[in-house]
């Protein structure tokens, strides 16, 4: 029997009508005599590649720097301040307001 490949665009959900014959097939019914049995072996060989579905690719995403989110207010000549020095030196606010604090 030949392969049937579609994809999702093509796809069309499936009815009600389909979902409960699908449901009422018992899975001993189901034949799975055409899927290769997936082996350590198989797998080591290249015969079978395991895909991965869903999730976030590894190394994606910002890294965890162990800082953690506050929100301040503070008066706007400080934040002026504040930002006038971290343009001068190349740096972010708060590693210069961290520079600050630590100063102390």
């Amino acid at each position: 029997m030949p392969t049937v490949r579609k994809s999702l665009d093509q796809a069309r959900p499936l009815s009600a009508k389909q979902r409960t014959r699908l449901s009422r097939i018992a899975d001993k019914d189901i034949d799975f005599s055409d899927t290769p049995e997936i082996t350590a072996a198989a797998i080591q060989l290249g015969r079978i590649k395991l895909v991965g579905r869903g999730g976030v690719r590894p190394g994606a995403g910002r890294k965890p720097s162990g800082r953690k989110p506050v929100s301040l207010r503070l008066k706007p000549s400080t934040i002026e301040g504040l930002h006038r020095q971290a343009k001068k030196e190349g740096k972010t606010i708060s590693e210069v307001a961290e520079n600050r604090l630590l100063a102390r």
